[in-house]
């Protein structure tokens, strides 16, 4: 089964779906049963029009001519040979709640960016050159140390979890259908539900054991020994909490 295609352009992106387009938009889901579709043609290299069987045109924008022009394809050969005249009176929608704009994830780098040129230029000019330059190195390993300390802190009380009630399964290595071996495992919940994973991923062995959180079950891991376990997270958490401290030490030394 082939994965559905995609054409999107900035915050804007339609899905093709088996029975329609769904289009989510800052804010606004689209749902366009294929149904009502007429007909869809080129607007340009990268955008596409769709004619409804009521005579109402929308259009698509597409990131490049390589990706539009396989979408009409698809699209093409996906609509149905009944259509519905009631064309645009078919088309639903739903609030997809907020969304974060590209331009939003723009104006908070260049922010920072900004606050980080700015702290540099301002220690170098009070302090002289070289505090200048421990602070250049200092300020990304604060923030280096404080991201890596969250995410084992965050990682340690998830094993934490797992072993005050996780299900412990066997997964099986999963394979392409051109027969060649991937990467990952997968297994099936208590409910049914297959899930993969990472753990274990440049083993040989053609089985592992799992274990998930029946509440969560995208939370898994692969067993190991609780002592494996304790000296990991020591020792990450002992090379992260070093780099925060040499971090914060080279950003409040000119200052102390």
């Amino acid at each position: 089964m082939l994965s559905p295609q995609v054409l999107s352009k900035g915050d804007e992106y339609t899905v093709l779906r088996p029975d329609r387009l769904t289009t989510t938009a800052p804010r606004l889901i689209t749902h366009i049963p294929l149904a009502a579709v007429r007909e869809v043609r080129p607007a340009g290299e990268t955008a596409l029009e769709i004619v409804l069987t009521d005579g109402v045109t929308r259009r698509l924008a597409g990131g490049n001519p390589y990706a539009t022009s396989a979408f009409l394809t698809a699209l093409t050969a996906a609509l149905p040979a009944q259509r519905d005249p009631a064309g645009s009176a078919l088309i639903t929608t739903e609030e997809s709640g907020g969304m974060i704009k590209r331009w939003h994830v723009w104006l908070g780098v260049l922010t920072l960016l900004g606050a980080y040129v700015g702290y540099i230029w301002w220690t170098g000019s009070a302090h002289g050159p070289g505090m200048g330059m421990a602070a250049f190195f200092a300020a990304p390993a604060v923030l280096l140390g404080a991201l890596l300390t969250l995410a084992t802190v965050s990682n340690a009380m998830d094993r934490a979890t797992l072993r005050r009630r996780g299900i412990t399964v066997a997964a099986a290595r999963h394979y392409h259908p051109n027969g060649k071996r991937a990467g990952y495992y997968k297994f099936t919940d208590t409910s049914g539900n297959e899930h993969t994973t990472s753990y274990g991923s440049n083993r040989a062995t053609e089985e592992i054991h799992v274990v998930y959180d029946p509440e969560r079950t995208r939370l898994n891991a692969a067993v190991e020994p609780l002592y494996a376990t304790v000296v990991k997270h020591v020792i990450y958490l002992s090379l992260s909490v070093a780099i925060l401290a040499l971090g914060l030490w080279g950003v409040l030394a000119p200052y102390l």
